[in-house]
């Protein structure tokens, strides 16, 4: 059996028990993950969503950058330091 067979295999219960344990770095037995273990999931959770056409926000490693712009700052929003000898 190859990569693609495995990965073409996968139930999305599987994906997302395997989901679960990369967040938790542990499995579902409280067993802890191994590097090498959870870059083999990742990998073959990477697979999956593309096979699956998983929606781009429901991906792993997707971070939403709307939230996150930055405040340009003003003149309003300076506050004195204070040094206390």
């Amino acid at each position: 059996m190859n990569i693609e067979d495995l990965i073409n295999s996968m139930t999305p219960q599987i994906y997302s028990n395997m989901k679960e344990a990369v967040e938790l770095g542990r499995w579902g037995d409280g067993r802890q993950m191994s590097k090498e273990q959870k870059a083999h999931c990742i990998e073959a959770m990477i697979r999956f969503e593309h096979l699956n056409d998983v929606s781009e926000t429901e991906r792993v490693g997707y971070v939403d950058v709307s939230n996150t712009r930055k405040k340009k700052a003003s003149s309003d929003d300076t506050q004195p330091i204070k040094i206390i000898e």
